[in-house]
């Protein structure tokens, strides 16, 4: 096992999915929309447990509460500023929202293709995978949900 590739895999994930649970909190916060709101609410949660749950496994690793996890000096930012986009409307922030998800999925991908990675962090980074593919699949079917379900107009609210 390579402690040192765990931890910096370990860390580079936690970061990126803090990141999405921050923004998608942040967005909650300003939608109109009472589902879209749940929907973001629930997506911010579900990252901050899977970010808890690699964290755990650095934890383990290290042996120290605090883990080996040092604040970067420029955070990671997979997410852009969502909060900007919502100016521009449902589509527009949508449309960025599945291009993040695209970028959080591909950073999980790389590290379960990375052989640094020890057996224990792969099972760990697996099982928050699929979750993040979850959150993704649920990105994706909000694209369609104004097509399904409400008129323009009421697509096109203000948030």
């Amino acid at each position: 096992m390579n402690a040192d590739g765990d931890i910096n895999i370990l860390n580079g994930l936690i970061g990126a999915t803090m990141d999405s649970a921050r923004h998608y909190h942040k967005v909650a916060g300003n939608v109109g929309n009472p589902r879209i709101r749940a929907l973001f609410e629930h997506l911010s949660v579900q990252r901050k447990l899977i970010a808890e749950e690699l964290q755990d496994q650095l934890v383990a690793i290290t042996g120290n509460p605090q883990g080996e996890s040092m604040p970067s000096p420029h955070p990671l930012r997979l997410f852009g500023n969502l909060r900007l986009l919502m100016d521009y409307g449902y589509c527009a922030l949508i449309d960025e929202v599945e291009r993040c998800e695209e970028r959080i999925k591909a950073k999980y991908e790389r590290a379960l293709l990375d052989d640094r990675l020890s057996r224990l962090s792969r099972i760990v980074i697996e099982n928050a995978y699929a979750s993040v593919q979850e959150g993704s699949a649920d990105m994706h079917a909000l694209k369609r949900y104004p097509h399904a379900e409400h008129t323009r107009t009421e697509r096109m609210e203000q948030w």
